[in-house]
């Protein structure tokens, strides 16, 4: 990934922010030398120094036979990004679009059944603890489970190398920084205002 050195991304505590903000990832890989994409949820740990991803597909899904034997696969993550319009700077310039992403590069291979099963007992209980009538793992049964753990594949993922960006304007002034900031909040849009959240962090309102 291209990235300008003043929106390179290296504080790894914010780009594992932003896998778990941000779990749905996109994974890239070839197959026949053709590239094939799948996108999916993610859960992240860390091992030693290597941030590991793990996720599952669909057994029809071809990308699980694929994976394991490229030499290096791609997870993109996506977090807040939006238009900048240039009508917002002080002097004309060209518009521009901000961005959080990460690009995460790996070599993969398929989870053994019972990895798959701890994998995918804590991806259903991080999201169905916690909600009226919430369906854990624990509460649909070994048979239940059993059928359905049948039609889907597990992926691990070890991260060898990150590129991360988040291009929040930094390059801009501090007049048109604020100026964008305040149109971001003032458009209505979720994205949008997440995006100004982002760059507030960056330049408190004070400075």
């Amino acid at each position: 990934m291209y990235i300008p050195k003043y929106y390179r991304l290296t504080d790894q505590e914010e780009i594992t922010g932003l896998l778990t903000s941000s779990p749905f990832g996109t994974l890239v890989a070839v197959d026949g030398g053709a590239p094939i994409a799948v996108h999916m949820p993610f859960e992240w740990s860390v091992e030693g120094e290597r941030v590991m991803l793990e996720g599952h597909v669909s057994r029809g899904n071809r990308i699980w036979r694929a994976a394991p034997d490229n030499a290096e696969v791609l997870v993109i993550f996506q977090g807040p990004h939006a238009y900048v319009s240039s009508s917002w700077y002080e002097n004309p310039n060209v518009p521009t679009w901000n961005y959080v992403a990460a690009h995460l590069y790996g070599s993969c291979r398929v989870l053994t059944d019972p990895e798959l099963r701890v994998a995918m007992r804590r991806l259903l209980n991080r999201y169905e603890e916690g909600r009226p009538e919430g369906r854990t793992w624990e509460a649909l049964g070994d048979e239940f489970l059993d059928r359905e753990m049948r039609g889907i594949v597990g992926l691990r993922i070890e991260v060898s190398r990150i590129e991360a960006a988040k291009k929040m304007s930094q390059n801009r002034n501090a007049a048109d920084f604020a100026h964008i900031i305040d149109k971001l909040e003032a458009s209505g849009r979720a994205e949008e205002q997440a995006v100004a959240d982002v760059m507030r962090q960056i330049r408190p309102r004070s400075e």
